[in-house]
């Protein structure tokens, strides 16, 4: 659907090196004929934290998630993104354990800070960082609309 957080299904993403000649990376040709090369790929896996699925959907979700993991052995790095104005629920801290228990290395961004008061920051962050376990540093503090933690 269109609905924000309410993915239910897994959307794979890759970028590709930059062409040398000018314009777009549209199709994977590069001019010599070769095939572009990925140079990283991700995976967007649905979420369900705090979207309104229904719970057969809900279990469905959860079950292609799980299958997704279970095969890519080659994961170099879990995201798990969380709502700044949100606690952490026991969705999120399953996901954690299960990609812990893999073996893949993780981080915990907090997206949409911008819509905290300044006063509130420390404390939505210390709420994250203690509702999952999170060692100092984390979560990562973003916001598309400011752009803050976009570049560091």
């Amino acid at each position: 659907g269109k609905t924000p957080g309410a993915t239910a299904s897994v959307n794979l993403y890759a970028l590709l090196e930059q062409s040398k000649n000018k314009g777009n990376n549209i199709n994977r040709r590069r001019p010599d004929g070769g095939e572009s090369s990925p140079i990283i790929g991700f995976a967007d896996l649905p979420g369900f934290g705090y979207a309104k699925l229904s719970k057969d959907t809900k279990e469905s979700v959860e079950e292609a998630a799980e299958r997704y993991l279970g095969r890519r052995r080659e994961l170099a790095l879990g995201v798990l993104l969380v709502d700044s104005r949100r606690v952490p629920n026991a969705d999120d801290r399953a996901v954690l354990a299960a990609l812990f228990d893999m073996g893949v290395p993780l981080i915990v961004v907090a997206t949409k800070s911008d819509k905290l008061k300044i006063n509130e920051v420390e404390t939505a962050m210390a709420t994250i960082r203690d509702g999952l376990g999170l060692p100092d540093g984390q979560p990562l503090r973003v916001s598309g609309v400011t752009g803050e933690g976009v570049r560091d």
